[in-house]
């Protein structure tokens, strides 16, 4: 008798629709949770990298205001006397190039002329194909890998507003001197008295060589980090600007090497924010925007050049303090606050002439 053979079905299984769904909108789910996460992460890193940077450039001018230079920092910008033209200068170099020793480019320092302007066949290559880390905030598309890239400027104190004016046609960039204002409101404006009130809202001027009389009024015009008056923990030093650098870090212009707060020439007071400019300062010609004012990542979108704390990180800007630290400040600081850490001297009070002069109030260390 024969067995009857039976056909026997397998089944296999497989995801349905639904199923495959579920597992997608899982997959979906867990990704929206965990790529923010690694995106904090990446800034995070980003972010202690530019702190570590700034942190190190300020030890560098640290180290330079102690290495007998009579305890003061370097120069924003350096302007010998133009031989060619009597009374004008003639744009040297950046306060970069002297801490070229101090970040590991004693080479490059060597090799760079004194005597000549940093556009010079000579210099220029030195700055326009050279990187330095160092300089560079990764955030910062204009400079972060870029040969010649500056994402770090220094305190130039305050300026009027016309000052981009006499930089065009003067070649004496932002200085204490050309920026007259009337501090003690005695309808006087640019005494010497006030000039030096001037002085002593930054910590950082271009230094004048020569034999003129701006050369001899400009001589060791840059602070001491240990007399600083308003206390050098106090005092910013150096702040992030993502427009920064318009051609390379050896360019000693205000619009590439410093940042500064302008002000409506006339009398006020060093904290007096009411008297603050809306004028972005380049070259030529002044460019307004009354919807904007030079404090922090208020320019972030540029343009290129313009001398204010600017930073591609969230809501904050990173900075260094006189004291070598180095820190972030919040995008939504006090306008009153910044200035106050703008000036080194700012709290000092002063008789000028037996007028009338509004210091500022001393800042409180949880103000900022």
């Amino acid at each position: 008798m024969q067995k009857q053979k039976t056909c026997q079905r397998t089944s296999r299984r497989g995801f349905t629709l639904i199923e495959l769904l579920v597992v997608i909108s899982i997959i979906a789910t867990l990704m929206s949770l965990i790529l923010p996460a690694i995106q904090n992460a990446r800034e995070a890193g980003r972010r202690t990298q530019c702190l570590n940077n700034i942190r190190n450039v300020a030890t560098a001018a640290m180290t330079y205001a102690s290495s007998a230079r009579g305890g003061h920092l370097p120069a924003m910008g350096y302007y010998p006397e133009d031989p060619a033209s009597a009374g004008d200068f003639f744009e040297g170099r950046s306060w970069i190039v002297d801490l070229l020793p101090y970040l590991d480019q004693q080479g490059t320092y060597d090799r760079w002329n004194k005597d000549l302007p940093w556009t010079n066949a000579v210099n220029l290559p030195l700055a326009s194909d050279l990187y330095m880390e160092v300089l560079a905030c990764p955030n910062d598309e204009s400079s972060f890998a870029i040969p010649g890239g500056l994402s770090y400027v220094i305190n130039a104190g305050f300026g009027a507003t016309t000052i981009g004016a006499v930089a065009a046609t003067q070649g004496r960039g932002h200085n204490f001197f050309d920026a007259a204002f009337d501090w003690n409101a005695n309808g006087t404006a640019g005494e010497q008295t006030e000039s030096q009130v001037t002085f002593q809202t930054g910590v950082a001027w271009p230094l004048f060589t020569g034999n003129g009389f701006l050369a001899s009024l400009c001589k060791n015009k840059c602070t001491a980090p240990g007399k600083i008056y308003d206390g050098s923990s106090n005092t910013l030093m150096l702040a992030e600007n993502i427009n920064a650098g318009q051609t390379n870090w050896a360019n000693p212009s205000l619009n590439s090497a410093g940042f500064m707060l302008p002000l409506v020439p006339g009398g006020a007071s060093p904290g007096d924010t009411t008297r603050v400019s809306n004028v972005v300062l380049l070259n030529t010609p002044l460019a307004v925007e009354p919807s904007k004012a030079p404090f922090i990542n208020q320019r972030k979108s540029g343009p290129e050049g313009a001398p204010f704390p600017n930073s591609s990180h969230p809501s904050i800007v990173v900075v260094a303090m006189c004291d070598g630290s180095a820190k972030t400040l919040s995008e939504d600081m006090d306008e009153y606050v910044y200035t106050q850490l703008m000036t080194p001297h700012g709290t000092r009070q002063r008789s000028l002439g037996g007028a009338a002069f509004s210091p500022e109030n001393p800042v409180s260390g949880d103000s900022f």
